[in-house]
């Protein structure tokens, strides 16, 4: 009789028995081939790619909150712990001050050099800031029956989710910048110090939408936030005090002179971003109101020399020198663009009117040999 069991036993472990050595097989090619984890195609690469760098933007992230948590401090009091009824915050300079379920006490910041002060969900609280802070930043946050009397300017006030009575004193009227709030119905300034019978005008409004408010043509508006790109928020112009007395127009030389120094000073900030172009663009809008800058026309050389417009830098260094003759970049600009268009022997007397100007300038120094060399080499080549 056959034992059909015993034969099913038999293919059964004749069958793991294949697939074990087509694993073997399969895990041995994929080592050889470094594919140790199966197969990748481009999208599990790219996956793994976004992967690893999330995870370095993670340690990034976490590495910033390290620092962060290292300049920001948190208190929280409930009652005072001093007798007179005061806690005074000037030890914590250099550090962000986030004071968070605080009751019933009043603090004060008697001298500058606090980063920035958050209150957080703090009610019965009042917070005198006498010195100024380094960043000019104030922010309350689901706070009720707080005031803050500023006797210094502040740049940004934030208020949000105040429903309840809130009032901020500024110690005069011009110390008001720029306000934020949203659904901080309560909230409301008063101008002069505290104590004083000045009134206060509520400013807040109840609702999830963002408002700012701020000084604008003699008194004190509020309008709606408008969010451009990115969502970074866009002041509507109210922050021009137009309450101010004009200025005296300046002579028409002077306000030229003011204008090209504006624009030099951009082409600057162009420069160090290594945007050339928009550099060479804002350096000949300052020439245009003055030419006699000489160091804007060695500026915009140097521009020239960067993108690589080398008959252009050579007569815009050439223009420096006129206009200014003692400028030695202007020398200097004159014997690079010499030096860059191979003329080697010809940008030595620019170089050599450098170091004059500036005899302890290694930077000149190393130019003057090197161009003797170039000199000297291509001198030799051209006698073979």
């Amino acid at each position: 009789m056959t034992n059909y069991g015993a034969w099913d036993r038999k293919a059964d472990a004749l069958c793991r028995e294949a697939e074990e050595e087509e694993k073997k097989e399969t895990a041995a090619s994929n080592q050889a081939l470094g594919l140790e984890e199966g197969p990748k195609g481009p999208p599990t690469a790219q996956a793994e790619k976004e992967l690893s760098n999330l995870g370095a933007h993670s340690k990034q992230r976490n590495d910033f909150i390290a620092w962060q948590q290292e300049r920001e401090v948190t208190l929280t009091h409930t009652e005072c712990p001093s007798q007179d009824g005061t806690v005074d915050l000037s030890e914590y300079k250099g550090k962000a001050i986030r004071l968070k379920g605080c009751r019933g006490v009043n603090y004060v910041v008697p001298c500058s050099g606090v980063l920035k002060l958050m209150m957080d969900s703090c009610s019965d609280v009042q917070l005198h800031l006498q010195g100024s802070l380094i960043t000019s930043t104030l922010e309350l946050y689901k706070c009720q029956q707080v005031e803050v009397t500023l006797d210094q300017p502040l740049g940004t006030l934030q208020v949000d989710e105040c429903p309840e009575a809130l009032l901020v004193r500024y110690a005069e009227r011009d110390f008001f910048g720029k306000a934020y709030h949203q659904n901080s119905p309560g909230f409301a300034v008063a101008w002069g110090l505290a104590g004083g019978s000045a009134c206060s005008q509520t400013i807040g409004r109840e609702g999830p939408f963002q408002l700012m408010s701020c000084i604008a043509e003699g008194s004190l508006q509020t309008e709606a936030v408008r969010r451009g790109e990115m969502e970074f928020p866009l002041d509507l112009g109210l922050a021009k005090k137009q309450d101010q007395p004009e200025p005296e127009a300046l002579p028409a030389a002077e306000e030229r002179q003011k204008e090209a120094e504006r624009q030099r000073m951009a082409g600057n900030e162009m420069f160090r971003a290594s945007d050339f172009a928009q550099a060479a663009a804002l350096y000949s809008l300052a020439l245009e109101k003055a030419p006699e800058m000489g160091s804007v026309w060695a500026n915009r050389a140097q521009c020239w020399l960067k993108l690589g417009d080398h008959e252009k830098a050579l007569a815009d260094a050439k223009k420096c020198t006129e206009v200014e003759p003692t400028n030695p970049k202007g020398w200097f600009r004159q014997g690079m663009s010499l030096h860059a268009m191979k003329r080697y022997a010809e940008a030595i007397p620019f170089l050599l009117e450098a170091e004059k100007l500036e005899p302890s300038n290694k930077q000149i120094q190393d130019a003057i040999k090197m161009a003797q060399m170039k000199a000297r080499n291509s001198a030799y080549a051209q006698s073979q």
